[in-house]
Formats: C-alpha cells, sequence, structure tokens
C-alpha cells in the first residue's frame, strides 16, 4: 500500500507547504522538517483529535492547476514500516469507521489495502491532521518567537490532553514485569 508517490491536493499541498517551510531566515529553522514527516504523523494526529477532511481541489490562480505537493516514492518506500504501523492502528481503534472488532483486526493485519474506502479514511485522517498541525502551528503566525511558542502550546496541550493519565512509575512497572 505505501509503495509509491503520495501526493497532497489543494489546500492541505498549502498547508504542508507551510509546515515544512522555513520560519525564520536567520536560523533557517523549519517546524517539521519533510513532507514524509507530516504523511507519517498527520494520520495520527487527525484520529487524535477527530479530525477527519475531504480532498480538496482548490486550484491556483495564476495557473488554474490544483496546487499540489508530493512525497517521493523513495520516501514513502523507506517509511513504509511506520506509514503500515500507523495504518494499522487506526483501522484497529477507529471504531466509528467500523464497530466490529473483528472486522476492524481484518482490515489492520489481513486485508491491509483491500478496500479503497479503508484507504480513503487513512487519507482523511491524514488531511484532518494536516489543519489540527496547521491551526495549532502556523495559523496566525508572523515571527519566529510565535512559531516558538505554538509549537511549545501545542505540545503542552498533546501532553494534557493525552499522556496526563500516564504516569512514569506504571510504564517502569510494566517494563519490570517478568
Amino acid at each position: 500500500m505505501f509503495d509509491k508517490q503520495y501526493r497532497f491536493k489543494g489546500r492541505h499541498a498549502l498547508r504542508v507547504d507551510k509546515l515544512t517551510g522555513v520560519f525564520d531566515e536567520l536560523s533557517k529553522a523549519k517546524l517539521i522538517e519533510r513532507n514524509v514527516d507530516v504523511y507519517a504523523n498527520a494520520p495520527l494526529i487527525g484520529f487524535l483529535y477527530g479530525r477527519i477532511a475531504e480532498q480538496d481541489d482548490m486550484k491556483n490562480p495564476e495557473t488554474g492547476q490544483v496546487y499540489n505537493q508530493n512525497v517521493m516514492g523513495d520516501r514513502v518506500i523507506y517509511s513504509n514500516e511506520e506509514l503500515s504501523y500507523n495504518y494499522a492502528l487506526i483501522m484497529l481503534l477507529d471504531s466509528n469507521y467500523e464497530p466490529d472488532v473483528e472486522k476492524r483486526i481484518d482490515k489492520a493485519f489481513r486485508h491491509v489495502g483491500e478496500d479503497p474506502a479503508d484507504e480513503e479514511r487513512f487519507d482523511s485522517y491524514v488531511r484532518g491532521g494536516i489543519d489540527v498541525l496547521y491551526e495549532k502551528l502556523i495559523e496566525g503566525s508572523n515571527e519566529p518567537e510565535i512559531y516558538v511558542n505554538k509549537l511549545y502550546d501545542f505540545i503542552e496541550e498533546f501532553e494534557e490532553r493525552f499522556n496526563s493519565e500516564v504516569k512514569s512509575d506504571d510504564i517502569l512497572q510494566l517494563c519490570m514485569k517478568k
């Protein structure tokens, strides 16, 4: 399934461009290094925040072409293991999409990529995650300090929202069990 080029389109392509662009010319700092990093992380963010988004076909008014950003095929193939893992997690956990646990297991492990609707569901989380990342990290930012503060706020919010109940001692105890 993750063996060819991936293309972000429309407003999501523009947002990926902003997420991976240099926000401080002096230091050449970026929030996210590469398009493939967005592709690998956005579906998890989309799922955790409960955000999906439809395909967008926003066009460049000068050329009339749909905006697009690519993840080259070799990058997708190189990240196949991580992408497949994320796909399986989403297929396993998305009980709103598939209420039957056995069918979710099949989608995650036995019938991967067989149903185009499953791939579209994953892609909708990619797009939703891009929207969340853009809103949390880019929107309203125009100075390097603002970008850094928004990144810090996002990490802090994520920690509180998803990790507040996870205690280091609990993890240590799990690791020490035989």
